[in-house]
């Protein structure tokens, strides 16, 4: 999947068709009661965020996929593709809501015999911008966490073909979940338009985990809890708050900009096949060649002999949680020991192997230690720490690395021309996802709108391009 936000999406014109709970559905889920499941952690601190800034930014993510390219698609297999799914993933039919006293936040789950869509005609729209602006309205209205259902589910009709829109707000999916979205719509869309059932397997559901989770943290540790104590000093290392990015970014402290976004091809196939094997030989994986790519840039860029960052890591470890939509993430805090960069001669494509090895070996340290330290959801972390702890800023300085080419049906991701989409936003902080398709490695970052920052946010965008250029000479005879 292209990983990009949808102001640099364009799709086709069309009519767009809206799939929508039914008045019966609707009613269903007011009388729902309240569910015992609690909110995960992620979930519990996304929705007490949203509760303080109700008038907020939306924070939703998306998935685009084009279906039956040069045939006509037909609506009403859509709209029973859609609720087939919808009542496979019991995440999708919970809900949140104020508990009668407005002291907490309970869940709601509806049936699933009690879910139903609609059609609903969204108009015509003739130019690329007209879509974008009217999705881009829809997707705010539609993906709150505080009501349901919190996510959007449209198409874009087209004489030959049409393009499959599904936003959530966050509480409902992760980046995995839009993979598993683009494989199993298609699918299913394509049996219902046949006349057939949906084979698709097994698959777990997320308010169980969520359950699971309860039941495995337990209650948040003291502050002498050794884990919490690397937390400790962790944030103690960034000056007691959140990692930030290490170049300057021209914001003076609280002042936030409009997010400025760049994408980029880092390497094509072949390149990233190079670069995989370079980190293999080395006793790396590719993420841990992305992490030591990423210190040689900062190194060359000015940084210190340390960078500190946040990587996001799934949580899909049960084989139930393989098909299952969801947020199943946790964060790690890694500090990378990027001392002594690599001369310039020795970068660009010439032999150094020694050199990266170094790098990668100090990465994949940094991030074992950091993936211990992922043990202790930080939510319990910072609730053990108190006011040793200060948020200064919304955003975190962090690196998402996500590689697609393992998840099934990955291989028809560029034909389909998916795309995992994200809202504009407001940015007080440099964020960077790296993501590894059959075509290649990419990154798409996102900085606040100002040129300092952009300059320096490019700069390392560059210095990141560069540092992966490094390679391994094939053993002697290896043609």
């Amino acid at each position: 999947m292209r990983v990009t936000t949808l102001d640099r999406y364009d799709p086709a014109p069309g009519r767009v068709v809206e799939f929508v709970p039914s008045a019966a559905t609707l009613a269903a889920a007011d009388g729902t009661p309240a569910a015992p499941v609690p909110p995960s952690l992620n979930q519990r601190f996304h929705l007490e965020t949203e509760r303080r800034q109700e008038d907020g930014p939306r924070h939703w993510l998306a998935c685009a996929f084009d279906l039956e390219a040069g045939a006509a698609v037909d609506p009403e297999a859509l709209r029973k593709a859609f609720v087939f799914w919808v009542r496979r993933h019991e995440t999708l039919r919970s809900g949140f809501r104020p508990s009668p006293d407005g002291t907490a936040i309970e869940r709601f789950i509806l049936p699933a015999e009690d879910f139903d869509l609609e059609a609903r005609d969204g108009g015509a729209y003739a130019t690329t911008d007209a879509l974008r602006n009217r999705l881009s309205h829809r997707l705010d209205e539609a993906c709150r966490a505080l009501s349901w259902p919190s996510y959007l589910f449209a198409t874009v009709l087209r004489p030959s073909g049409a393009t499959v829109f599904c936003g959530f707000d966050h509480c409902n999916a992760d980046a995995y979940s839009l993979a598993i979205a683009v494989r199993e719509l298609g699918e299913s869309y394509r049996a219902f338009a046949s006349g057939t059932m949906p084979d698709l397997p097994a698959v777990g559901s997320y308010v169980d985990y969520c359950a699971h989770e309860q039941e495995a943290v337990g209650s948040p540790p003291d502050r002498d809890d050794p884990i919490v104590r690397r937390w400790a000093e962790f944030f103690a290392a960034c000056g007691g708050t959140t990692p930030t990015f290490p170049l300057d970014l021209g914001l003076a402290p609280g002042e936030r900009r409009p997010q400025g976004t760049d994408t980029r091809h880092l390497l094509d196939g072949p390149s990233a096949d190079e670069f995989e094997r370079v980190c293999e030989e080395t006793g790396g994986s590719l993420f841990s060649g992305v992490l030591a790519a990423a210190g040689l840039a900062a190194h060359r860029l000015g940084a210190g002999d340390e960078l500190r960052l946040c990587v996001p890591m799934h949580t899909r470890h049960d084989e139930r949680w393989t098909n299952a939509v969801g947020w199943f993430t946790t964060v790690a805090p890694v500090t990378l020991d990027i001392s002594g960069a690599i001369p310039a001669k020795e970068a660009g494509g010439i032999p150094c192997s020694d050199a990266f090895a170094t790098r990668v070996h100090a990465a994949r340290a940094g991030f074992r230690a950091a993936r211990d330290l992922a043990q202790r959801p930080v939510a319990h972390v910072l609730a053990a720490l108190g006011e040793e702890f200060t948020r200064t800023r919304d955003d975190v300085f962090m690196l998402s690395f996500v590689d697609y080419r393992p998840v099934p049906g990955s291989e028809h991701h560029a034909a389909a021309n998916a795309h995992h989409l994200s809202a504009v936003t407001m940015a007080d902080d440099a964020q960077f996802w790296v993501t590894r398709t059959h075509e290649g490695l990419f990154l798409r970052s996102r900085y606040p709108d100002d040129p300092v920052a952009e300059n320096a946010v490019l700069s390392f965008a560059d210095a990141l391009a560069a540092a992966m250029a490094i390679r391994v000479p094939e053993p002697s005879g290896v043609r």
